[in-house]
């Protein structure tokens, strides 16, 4: 048994000596991914879809109000709303409420931010867009494809380096 051990992971460092040294290099090789529409409320009650934001570059994050990174996060993109969107970057907060422990604390923390946050009732949006952390944002381009994933925190140079040459 042993002796098969040792061969198979042999067997895995000659695969990985084979493969040419371009594919792994190719981080940003990943599939295009469309921005999955959805139809919900913001927390006015207003109707709320991926579509209201075609053409345009969004920052989709998901978020509970007792992650304790979403609690630091939201509050400083919050404080840079404005400025994303002068540099043409739109930002749409999506509270996963069926994680909520409580759902009457979403609407308090939405009141502290400057932008619009949506409440996903149900989880049908976190479970279209595959998440499964908090916080998960996701960098949209006017094409509505997803061109960058983000898992744990972030910040605005991040933001603004996702969606660096969109324009060009």
């Amino acid at each position: 048994m042993r002796k098969l051990n040792i061969g198979m992971i042999v067997l895995v460092l000659c695969m990985v000596a084979t493969v040419p040294k371009d594919a792994m290099a190719e981080e940003d090789a990943l599939p295009v991914m469309q921005a999955v529409n959805f139809d919900a409320k913001d927390t006015e009650g207003n109707a709320v879809s991926i579509q209201d934001y075609a053409g345009k570059n969004v920052l989709l994050l998901f978020f509970t109000t007792w992650c304790e990174v979403c609690q630091q996060e939201l509050p400083e993109l919050s404080d840079h709303y404005e400025s994303l969107q002068s540099d043409g970057i739109e930002v749409l907060a999506v509270n996963m409420a069926t994680s909520e422990r409580k759902e009457t604390d979403i609407e308090a923390f939405a009141d502290e931010l400057n932008m619009p946050v949506v409440i996903d009732h149900d989880g049908r949006i976190a479970k279209s867009y595959g998440v499964q952390g908090i916080p998960t944002t996701y960098a949209i381009d006017e094409q509505q494809e997803i061109i960058k994933p983000f898992y744990g925190p972030l910040n605005k140079e991040e933001v603004l380096q996702a969606f660096a040459g969109q324009d060009e």
